[in-house]
């Protein structure tokens, strides 16, 4: 994991700068990074701080928990324009040779493999399609009424417009039970839990549970439901004012290759850690 940078560190702020779109004039903006690009390190300030407030996870353990999956990891990331400070992060992990970390980590806890959980559930779920949703994040002073939850919808829709873009069917994480509450009832994404798998205490949270969500199945459902927010998540259109959308044309890599091979059984080294600490 590269190195943390401090929030009051000017390079972070001037890493902000540079990521900008030149043309954006928003307070805030949504870009993608991949791992070895530079404007990752603002996605990974804001997973340090918000877990170590949160969960007491400190940089050497969120090093060795993540580690493992950092070249299949990108991160979609806000950043606040008029303050240059990062607001707000998801990291999502590719199809790899790492494997997932939702599918590591889940048969320990919960004593059954996501693709029995998926079996019983009526799931057909392709891994080669699919992306783990790995951590999601927003800093503090972006949560509540502060910014009226538009860093959480940015981050959201982000992953609306690239999961078609890419290819992607299903998506999958471990979701802290407040937060898979707000996701489904305030931000109306519909992820849904495992039949008869039950919350659990996990890694520092209460009460958590496996997740999923299909891509187009969602796609389908919204544009026949409600028209205006399928066009917000699906068309990026309705925050403009305020959050400046994900720029699909520079972001979208041939780097991340779906057909790469994926490692459907758990390594032999333990993978035990999703955070998700996500307050509208």
């Amino acid at each position: 994991m590269r190195a943390a940078v401090d929030t009051g560190d000017t390079a972070l702020r001037r890493l902000a700068r540079q990521v900008r779109a030149p043309e954006a004039t928003a307070p805030l903006g949504v870009y993608l990074f991949h791992s070895g690009d530079p404007g990752a390190a603002l996605a990974r300030h804001v997973e340090r701080v918000v877990f170590l407030e949160t969960f007491g996870n400190t940089p050497e353990l969120l090093a060795k928990e993540y580690e493992p999956y950092d070249e299949a990891s990108m991160f979609i990331c806000v950043v606040d324009h008029l303050r240059s400070l990062p607001a707000g992060t998801m990291r999502i992990l590719v199809p790899s040779e790492s494997g997932f970390k939702t599918i590591h980590d889940a048969a320990p806890v919960w004593g059954e493999s996501i693709q029995t959980m998926a079996m019983r559930t009526g799931l057909d779920i392709d891994l080669a399609r699919t992306w783990d949703i790995a951590t999601l994040a927003v800093a503090p002073e972006y949560r509540g009424k502060a910014t009226m939850g538009l860093v959480s919808m940015g981050l959201y829709q982000a992953l609306a417009l690239a999961s078609p873009r890419y290819g992607i069917d299903w998506l999958l994480a471990i979701l802290d039970v407040p937060v898979f509450r707000m996701i489904r009832w305030q931000l109306r994404m519909p992820m849904a839990g495992f039949q008869g798998v039950t919350a659990r205490p996990y890694l520092g949270s209460p009460a958590s549970m496996p997740v999923w969500c299909n891509v187009g199945d969602t796609d389908r459902r919204l544009a026949q439901s409600d028209p205006e927010l399928h066009a917000l998540y699906f068309g990026g259109v309705g925050m403009e004012p305020a959050v400046r959308p994900l720029d699909l044309d520079p972001s979208l890599d041939t780097s991340l290759d779906l057909d790469a091979p994926y490692e459907t059984e758990p390594s032999s080294t333990s993978s035990v850690c999703f955070h998700s600490e996500l307050t509208t």
